[in-house]
């Protein structure tokens, strides 16, 4: 009996002695449990979940004086509604950043911001504008951030939208053979080289690099960067004579567009 009192006592004692960690307050939490929830539904193709879940993270961490973490969920809530296919209020959620005059957010958040939105006023075709939001990003990165291969990149597709397609293909191609630029960005620079190639008249080297694109873009799971690879093999394919097989990319081209729309409405409801 002696014992086993003993051995309870041992036990009471080793229980007390390994008390679980505090847990955070309860608004730090919650954010956490939401941020977590957001991306987890971003991963999923959950859009609009993933957007209510964003601003509810936004809310609790702008309550509690969290700048830095304010600052990651604007370019989340930037992103998601990008996706979500509006862009004035993608184009917002930056500007809340980038004009913000007292600074109150991490320089790289800063530069995050408009590298997003040169990208999305590019894709908009208001050409001065990407190019100025291009420019501080540029300025605040000098080369030396995580950002600079995908900077580098846009650079070349403005440049060739402004009609320099020498100067984006050279660029383009620098950025394509650096292997730490990574598979997306390698995937935007070949499809900037084959629309310049395509501009100079190079259809043939412009199809094998559409190719190229294609195929990192399909192992990306990238939908709307594969249909306009396809739709880039199916215009050099026409230059080239190729009329069947040009008809057959532009086929598939549609399918994958409808496709992708049709899973945007879906995520979005």
């Amino acid at each position: 009996m002696t014992r086993l009192f003993i051995l309870l006592l041992t036990g009471m004692l080793t229980a007390c002695g390994s008390a679980p960690a505090p847990r955070p307050p309860q608004a730090l939490e919650q954010a956490q449990t939401a941020d977590k929830d957001a991306r987890r539904a971003l991963r999923s193709g959950e859009l609009l979940r993933a957007k209510n879940n964003f601003a509810k993270t936004l809310a609790l961490q702008q309550s509690l004086d969290d700048s830095a973490g304010a600052a990651t969920t604007l370019i989340n809530l930037a992103t998601v509604t990008h996706l979500l296919h509006d862009d004035p209020a993608a184009l917002t959620w930056l500007d809340k950043i980038l004009l913000e005059k007292t600074q109150i957010y991490p320089p790289e958040s800063y530069m995050t911001a408009a590298f997003r939105k040169a990208v999305i006023l590019t894709n908009l075709a208001r050409l001065s504008e990407a190019d100025s939001a291009l420019q501080l990003s540029e300025k605040l990165c000098e080369k030396k951030c995580a950002l600079h291969f995908g900077i580098d990149a846009l650079r070349a597709r403005l440049s060739l939208l402004q009609g320099d397609a020498e100067g984006a293909l050279a660029l383009a191609q620098a950025v394509s053979k650096e292997y730490e630029a990574g598979k997306e960005e390698q995937a935007n620079a070949l499809r900037v080289v084959a629309a310049a190639e395509e501009k100079l008249a190079r259809y043939a080297s412009a199809l094998q690099h559409y190719q190229a694109a294609l195929e990192m873009d399909k192992s990306l799971d990238l939908s709307a960067r594969i249909g306009e690879d396809l739709n880039g093999m199916a215009r050099t394919s026409t230059q080239l004579g190729h009329n069947q097989e040009a008809a057959v990319y532009a086929r598939r081209a549609v399918l994958v567009n409808e496709s992708y729309r049709q899973s945007v409405m879906t995520s979005s409801e």
